[in-house]
């Protein structure tokens, strides 16, 4: 897969979720500072979120807040200016225990 652009549905792992969910986008841990964001889609791996400041290179490791949970993910993909996926980003979980979805998004991506 580019780093730059989403893989196709057959190169896909896990079920996705379309639904736009705001979240909070922290580029430190151990800072209050952070960027109200939202989603495309979810899933219990990753994300594919609007761009956000301080979206900078494929591999940084930025902290994504639901309400009060809150968990590391890994930016996998920025999509190019031209491109469709301009002004999206795509992040993976690097604590896979550490769901920040609630129950009832879960439950609405295992049945997907």
């Amino acid at each position: 897969m580019a780093a730059n652009a989403p893989g196709g549905i057959e190169n896909r792992r896990e079920k996705r979720l379309n639904v736009a969910v705001p979240v909070k986008v922290f580029l430190d841990p151990q800072s209050a500072e952070c960027e109200a964001c939202c989603t495309f889609e979810i899933s219990m791996v990753g994300a594919r979120l609007m761009r956000f400041r301080g979206a900078e290179k494929v591999g940084q490791t930025v902290w994504l807040q639901r309400h009060n949970k809150r968990a590391s993910y890994k930016v996998v993909w920025i999509g190019q200016p031209g491109t469709i996926q301009e002004g999206q980003v795509g992040v993976e979980v690097l604590e896979p225990a550490n769901i920040i979805w609630e129950n009832e998004l879960r439950l609405r991506i295992m049945q997907g």
